[in-house]
């Protein structure tokens, strides 16, 4: 790692101009070569991943129409994420941006260092689970992004689905042999999953030729898959954790506790004088998960990394996860019927299950 020692010293009014912006330029450049010494996680395939990710989606409307970026905002957001520090960048097929997250990284990278410093995340769409569509689909990506390869991707779920919107019965041990194709292809740098329960986990290892290195699933005090976790951290696979605030900041009124407001998350943030949302990612940093706050907010994005000054105790990670319950933020609730559906179903009756399909519009 880096040092920077300030050496002080009296300017006098006689030094030349030229060596006072010398010297300013030496410590600008020695400051931003420390900032890329973030903390890294090793994956199980040798490569390593940054610990905090920039969250690309943009969510949706209430009628389920999907928010896309105006006027560039999302490459203005990814630029000044790395410019805050960030050096992981999480998107996808399905938020429709990779064009836009491909802009910010040049922007960024036109004055600042080369592409193998900034890693990408992306992932495939559920459209393409035939293993012959795979690199077809991940080629899609990159031309998106203009790139000639992506650090990390990742099946979005473990179903598939047909392009007329039926249901495709492939077996994701089937799609998963396309991302080892792409990963032998040198197409990315390493493979994983998102959205996989401990069940699917444990086949998919089993029946692979080359690892899962990484699984990308929600987090957060109101959902903190202890077991799943612990399973994967046994065996190297690095978990990314979306969804990292959950419904605590107040995104769903009728959520269950806690609330940004209850007196464990306030007390937290005035012992180390931290907003709420900080405290949340300092939590999932400390159970060595990667976080990914969402947000085109200038500001906010720089809290959102500043995070690195401070850790939580091992009792007041435990006292968060004790506010554990379950709770999903999104209920994806149109993919019930699908054999591979990878999460509880609230014992909704298949009748249920029917209406709730016809009746009610995705989160």
């Amino acid at each position: 790692m880096y040092i920077i020692k300030l050496v002080r010293f009296n300017v006098t009014r006689e030094m030349d101009v030229h060596w006072k912006l010398y010297l300013l330029l030496v410590f600008q450049k020695l400051a931003s070569v420390s900032s890329e010494n973030i903390l890294k996680y090793t994956l199980n395939d040798g490569n390593r991943i940054p610990a905090i990710a920039l969250g690309t989606s943009l969510g949706h409307m209430s009628n389920g129409t999907r928010v896309l970026p105006m006027n560039h905002s999302l490459a203005r957001a990814v630029q000044w994420a790395l410019e805050a520090g960030y050096r992981h960048i999480d998107t996808a097929t399905l938020y429709r941006v990779e064009d836009e997250v491909g802009l910010g990284v040049r922007n960024y990278l036109a004055n600042n260092g080369h592409r193998r410093d900034v890693y990408i995340t992306t992932k495939l769409w559920n459209d393409a689970h035939e293993r012959e569509e795979v690199i077809p689909a991940l080629n899609r990506s990159l031309q998106e992004l203009n790139m000639d390869y992506v650090d990390l991707y990742l099946m979005h779920y473990p179903f598939g689905y047909k392009k007329d919107g039926s249901i495709s019965m492939t077996d994701y041990l089937e799609t998963w042999k396309g991302l080892e194709d792409a990963k032998e292809a040198n197409l990315t740098r390493s493979i994983g999953v998102s959205n996989f329960n401990l069940s699917q986990m444990e086949r998919l290892w089993e029946n692979s030729r080359i690892k899962p290195a990484v699984l990308q699933t929600e987090v957060n005090p109101s959902i903190t898959e202890n077991k799943l976790i612990e399973w994967c951290q046994k065996r190297g696979i690095v978990v990314m954790a979306f969804s990292p605030f959950g419904a605590i900041l107040g995104r769903k009124k009728n959520a269950p506790p806690p609330h940004a407001d209850h007196p464990t998350l306030v007390n937290l943030s005035e012992k180390y004088n931290k907003t709420v949302p900080q405290i949340l990612l300092r939590y999932l940093l400390d159970r060595s998960l990667v976080p990914i706050p969402r947000s085109t907010n200038k500001e906010r994005i720089k809290q959102n990394i500043d995070i690195m000054d401070f850790s939580l105790t091992s009792e007041e990670v435990e006292e968060l996860s004790s506010f554990n319950n379950n709770y999903r933020l999104r209920i994806l609730a149109k993919w019930y019927p699908h054999p591979y559906f990878p999460f509880e179903k609230n014992n909704l009756t298949d009748a249920e299950i029917e209406y709730i399909i016809h009746q009610r519009k995705e989160d």
